[in-house]
Formats: structure tokens, sequence, C-alpha cells
């Protein structure tokens, strides 16, 4: 096999496995102590695993201060949490939640220091100011199985309806210091977001392995990837007993953990290059308008 040049981008230190979650209090510290958690508005802070992470945080002799998002992120939102949390100097960002949640987390992450308008370097859309960071660092807890967000160095911003977008604050601070993936987070997950964020996994692992800017790594991974969602993408979806949805639940994020490995490393394709502006649009769940694609 002849293997060709290739560069590997900056990725994230990982930490998987079922009952990671516990060790976050603990991690946490490394990247400072003035800390902004950010969550989704219900599921997570539904659970024992956020009045456990307070819990641990304050144990860690930590100042918390937290947000919650609803729906995809604005440029709005990403600037008014800028201006109401820059004062508390915050010394790192901590999302846990979907992918919805770790964009918002991360743009936050990259501006706190700065407290300039995330508009002057959306990609396309922005004012073109060049963005030379460092981000503050950033722990991503993803809660679904879908973006890789977890693993990249974008954070997808979005406005609706005409004249709508949905774009990119990107830079190679925002990756992610952290990635923290418990696969029984996932346990929150409906039957419907378990089939949306897992055609957005497997088209993203699909578009990284057939781009021309693929390599051996990026195959074996994306291959790897593809691999794990075919054989546990219904069991996730139906159930199963508790050892089959225990194996699947690892399998599907696992799988998007490496879709957004393979994409930061070689991009995507025509599927997320239309999903894109028809998410702008209307308000269909990113991962619906790429499984429909990718059928047609």
């Amino acid at each position: 096999m002849k293997i060709s040049s290739f560069d590997v981008a900056a990725l994230p230190r990982i930490a998987f496995g079922s009952g990671r979650i516990q060790e976050l209090p603990g991690l946490v510290p490394e990247f400072g102590r003035r800390v902004l958690v950010i969550t989704g508005r219900q599921a997570f802070r539904a659970t024992s695993h956020w009045s456990s992470l307070l819990a641990g945080l304050t144990r860690a002799e930590c100042e918390v201060w937290d947000m919650s998002v609803e729906d995809e992120p604005s440029p709005q939102l990403v600037d008014a949490a800028v201006t109401r949390f820059r004062p508390h100097g915050i010394e790192v960002v901590v999302g846990v939640g979907g992918g919805s949640v770790l964009d918002a987390a991360k743009a936050i992450a990259g501006l706190l220091p700065f407290g300039n308008s995330v508009l002057d370097h959306l990609e396309g859309v922005g004012r073109g100011v060049s963005y030379t960071g460092p981000a503050l660092p950033f722990i991503a807890v993803p809660t679904t199985a879908g973006t890789g967000s977890e693993a990249t160095k974008n954070a997808v911003l979005s406005v609706r309806g005409e004249g709508g977008y949905k774009k990119s604050f990107r830079h190679d601070t925002l990756v992610p210091r952290l990635a923290l993936v418990d696969p029984e987070l996932l346990a929150s997950c409906s039957a419907e977001q378990i089939a949306a964020n897992g055609m957005d996994a497997f088209t993203q692992l699909l578009e990284s392995y057939v781009s021309l800017n693929a390599n051996p790594l990026t195959d074996a991974l994306a291959w790897s990837g593809l691999k794990a969602v075919r054989e546990h993408f219904l069991i996730a979806w139906r159930g199963g007993n508790e050892r089959e949805v225990h194996e699947a639940r690892a399998a599907m994020a696992y799988g998007s953990l490496l879709s957004g490995i393979t994409l930061a490393q070689v991009g995507l394709g025509s599927v997320h290059g239309l999903a894109s502006p028809l998410g702008a649009l209307f308000p269909i769940p990113h991962g619906v308008v790429c499984g429909t694609l990718v059928a047609a």
C-alpha cells in the first residue's frame, strides 16, 4: 500500500467510557477554577449528574456560573453570553449537551477573552476580522451521538428564516482541550433524537471516507466509525435488552466522536453543503436533512 504525505490537525484530549462523567469535577480544575457550565435547558439538568457535577465542582473549590441553550445557537446568543459573563473572569468553559450546546459553548469560550462580537469572525457573513485567539480552555461533554462537535475547531451558528444562514466560527484554539465522552449520557435521548443524530454521524463518516482529501489514517477511523454505526444504529433507536442497549450507546458515541475527528481532518461533502442552507430556511433537525439527502 502506497502511503502519501498527510497532515493531522489538532485533536482534543479524549476520555471515553461509561461512567466517565463522574470524573469531570476532578478534571475541570486542571484548566481553571472560575467555571462557566453551559447545558441544554432540560434533559441533563433533570438527571442526578447535574447536581453531582455542581457538588463536585464546589468540593474542588471552583466558582461556578451556568447558562442553558434551548435551540441552535445564534450570533446574538453568543454575544449576549459574552457580555453577561466576561466581567466574572471566567477561566474555563464546560459544555454538556448536544451539538447546539457544544457549538454555543465553543464560541463563547472563543470570545470571552476579548469581548467582541462573533460577527467579526463568522465565515461568509461576518466582518472579515481575523481571529487570532487564544480561546479559553473548553471541555466538551456530548449527551447526544451525532455532530462530533467535541472533536472539531468550528462552532456552527444559525439565523433562521428568509436571509438566514448556518455559518462557522473557526480557529485551531477552539478545539476542545478535553472531550469527555460518556455513552450513558445518551440515556436521555428520545428515539427521534437517536435517529436524527445517528444519521448526522453516519453522513459525516461517509463523506469523510469518500473525501478527495482522505488519507489512510482518516479512512481507518471513518471505516471503524461506519462499522460501529451500521451494527448498532437500529438497537440504539428501537431498544433491546440492557446489554444490547449499553453496547449500542457506546458504539454510537464512538461513531459520533470519530465523525468529528475525520471531518476535522478532511472536510465534508455535498450533503452537508446542501443541508446547511436548508437548515437555515426551515426548522428541520440537521440529521433529518442529512439522512434524507443521503437516501436521495
